[in-house]
């Protein structure tokens, strides 16, 4: 099991530097050398699963210096408003926003110690499922 498990892991490191995502994955963004101002960010066409999407997950680390970030939308085109939410190194939700369809949206820009892993997660509401052409633009920006 723990060979799988780091075999997981190994392949995560290695193919989570950014581009197309998969619907319910669990991705890293290769955030920790961007420059101020700058951003990495990924393409997504979500799946359902009942009557809602599937939940996608993007960790990203911080400089080794810290900084300020946020996580944006930059597109929404699945049929639905989409939920993003920024994770804390704790667990709790330190930023949020919801892009109707064809809108995007901003989390709001706080400052992060360095050398930590954030996350993002992508969510639709139960009894709304996303279209069967959904796609969505997500990034991680250092301000």
């Amino acid at each position: 099991m723990l060979a799988m498990v780091g075999l997981t892991v190994v392949f995560a490191m290695v193919f989570g530097l950014g581009g197309d995502a998969l619907a319910g994955q669990f991705k890293t963004l290769n955030t920790a050398g961007l420059a101020v101002g700058a951003q990495v960010s990924a393409h997504s066409s979500p799946k359902n699963t009942g009557a809602a999407m599937e939940m996608e997950v993007y960790e990203w680390p911080t400089a080794a210096a810290g900084g300020s970030y946020r996580c944006r939308i930059l597109s929404n085109t699945s049929g639905v408003t989409l939920n993003l939410r920024e994770i804390g190194v704790n667990g709790t939700v330190v930023g949020s926003c919801a892009p109707a369809n064809g809108g995007t949206c901003d989390t709001p820009t706080l400052g992060h110690g360095g050398n930590l892993k954030f996350m993002c997660i992508v969510s639709s509401a139960n009894g709304q499922p996303v279209s069967s052409t959904a796609h969505y633009i997500i990034a991680v920006q250092r301000q």
